[in-house]
């Protein structure tokens, strides 16, 4: 009988560490254009797809740095690490959320007037605005630090930085695969398309007329990611984008993100519990991993 009890209990422990391996998505590694398609698929998940924006900029990390792109990763496993690409005076991918300097660095003017011999010699602000010792990474370095690591990059490619040398460069790296790349209209879209055609591409669905127009365009629906308005919508307007097989992001930067984590936390909760978001993009990666992939 002991031993009977014993095989129960050893087969309950087993199930036990299955279900949170599967709760965990600590296994991404994207080698073809289906794996990826699959992983973002809507509907197949307990819990939410964490997007860090800016690679997350909690406790006083400076978004869009190598230190905070590190320790987002470390911290959270298989990461959407959200970042943003503009270009220099002497054309030079750089990672910047804004053009004008004095926003986030100790620099004025603007980074698309400025070389990169310049802009190299800048430091970035924490998100309180004090200086800090990180700097302004290139988009190939830290696509050369990304290569091989269990990630998702969101390339949020400004309007004004070419398409062409972005994708490019996510070819040559070995990312395509982990990549989405965030489009500003849909006939940026189909140019990523037609110069990736397995690249994963994001679009903003802020309408009914909006998806309309993108479920018209022939652009392939299963290779896109819905960027949704910063306000909850109706249950319907989320059951339409996952109808399409689409997963739908909603993003608590600037909003949630901002509230004292005893009032954030259950925000975090019924955004998930609405149904409608697949994906949490936040400024607070860890505190959000931290709610939904509880250590035992």
């Amino acid at each position: 009988m002991k031993h009977f009890t014993r095989q129960i209990c050893a087969a309950l422990l087993l199930a036990a560490l299955a279900h949170t391996s599967q709760a965990q998505p600590g296994n991404c590694r994207f080698t073809d254009a289906e794996a990826l398609k699959n992983y973002l698929k809507p509907g197949q998940r307990a819990t939410p797809l964490i997007m860090a924006h800016q690679g997350g900029t909690e406790d006083a990390y400076p978004g869009n740095s190598m230190a905070t792109f590190e320790r987002t990763y470390s911290k959270v496993p298989c990461v959407l690490l959200e970042f943003d690409v503009r270009a220099t005076a002497d054309s030079l991918l750089v990672i910047s959320h804004d053009d004008e300097l004095a926003l986030k660095t100790n620099g004025k003017g603007l980074l698309s007037k400025k070389k990169w011999k310049d802009v190299s010699k800048l430091r970035l602000k924490d998100p309180y605005g004090s200086m800090t010792e990180h700097r302004i990474p290139t988009f190939q370095e830290v696509l050369n630090w990304s290569a091989g690591k269990n990630i998702v990059l969101i390339v949020d490619k400004k309007p004004e930085t070419s398409i062409t040398r972005t994708v490019q460069m996510l070819q040559g790296t070995g990312n395509l695969y982990k990549s989405v790349l965030i489009c500003y209209s849909l006939e940026e879209a189909k140019l990523a398309h037609k110069l990736a055609p397995q690249l994963m591409l994001a679009l903003g669905f802020s309408s009914a007329e909006n998806i309309d127009s993108i479920e018209q365009s022939g652009l392939p629906l299963e290779q896109l990611v819905a960027l949704t308005p910063r306000d909850m919508q109706e249950e319907s307007f989320y059951q339409r984008i996952h109808n399409m097989s689409i997963a739908s992001s909603f993003g608590t930067n600037g909003g949630i993100d901002t509230l004292q984590t005893t009032e954030s936390r259950p925000l975090y909760q019924k955004i998930w519990d609405s149904g409608g978001a697949d994906i949490i993009c936040t400024d607070n990666p860890v505190l959000v991993q931290s709610i939904f992939y509880k250590k035992d």
